[in-house]
C-alpha cells in the first residue's frame, strides 16, 4: 500500500502516529541524518535514542543497537524500558543513506526479539535494494519516502509517501494524513 503525504517529514510523522508512539516512548535511530528523523520523534513527544553508525556504510550499527537493547534496557511489566531515561522503547528507525540500505537482515530479527516496530527512512535511498533484491521500505512495518525536488526522484514541489504491507496500518495512515477524516 502507498499512502501519499505532503512531505518526507510528514511521512515519518504519520508513521510514528500510526504506531501510537508518543509521550513517554523512545525510538532508536541515528544522529547521522537530516534533522527530520529525530525531529519527528520529538514532535510526537517521544525521545530519540541515538546509536552509532557503521563506519563503512554510515547506516545504523546493528551491534550498537544490540548493545543498547541488551545493556541499557530492561523489561518492566511487559514493556521494554530504557533505564537512563525511563522511556518505553517502541521502535527502531533505520535511515538508508546514500542509496544503500541499512542491514535489515540483521535488524529485523533483533527488532522482533525485543517487540519493536520498524520505520524505514528511505528519503536518501529511493530505489535502493539489498543483496537479495528487496527494496528499501519493503521490509519494516512502514517505509517513508521523500520526493523533495533535490532527491533522486523529486517532485515539482514537496511530497512524500508511506508504504506498508499491512492493510490496517495503511488505513490508519490514510486517515492520519487528512487529520483523522
Amino acid at each position: 500500500f502507498g499512502i501519499g503525504v505532503s512531505s518526507g517529514t510528514d511521512a515519518l510523522l504519520v508513521a510514528l502516529m500510526a504506531l501510537d508512539i508518543g509521550a513517554g516512548d523512545a525510538v532508536i535511530t541515528t544522529p547521522y541524518t537530516f534533522f527530520a528523523t529525530a525531529g519527528t520523534i520529538a514532535r510526537v513527544g517521544a525521545r530519540p535514542l541515538f546509536v552509532d553508525i557503521d563506519p563503512v556504510t554510515f547506516n545504523l550499527s546493528i551491534p550498537a543497537i544490540a548493545k543498547l537493547l541488551r545493556q541499557d534496557c530492561e523489561r518492566r511489566g511487559g514493556q521494554l524500558v530504557h533505564r537512563a531515561s525511563g522511556t518505553v522503547v517502541k521502535a527502531v528507525m533505520p535511515v538508508h543513506l546514500y542509496g544503500q540500505m541499512a542491514d535489515m537482515d540483521a535488524l529485523m530479527p533483533l527488532a522482533r526479539e525485543f517487540g519493536l516496530r520498524v520505520i524505514e527512512d528511505a528519503a536518501q535511498a529511493i530505489g535502493a535494494a539489498d543483496a537479495a533484491g528487496r527494496r528499501a521500505c519493503s521490509i519494516g512495518d512502514i517505509g517513508c519516502l521523500s520526493f523533495f525536488p533535490t532527491k533522486n526522484l523529486g517532485a515539482f514541489g514537496d511530497a512524500g509517501m508511506c508504504v506498508t504491507n499491512d492493510a490496517a496500518l495503511a488505513a490508519k495512515l490514510a486517515m492520519l494524513r487528512v487529520h483523522g477524516m
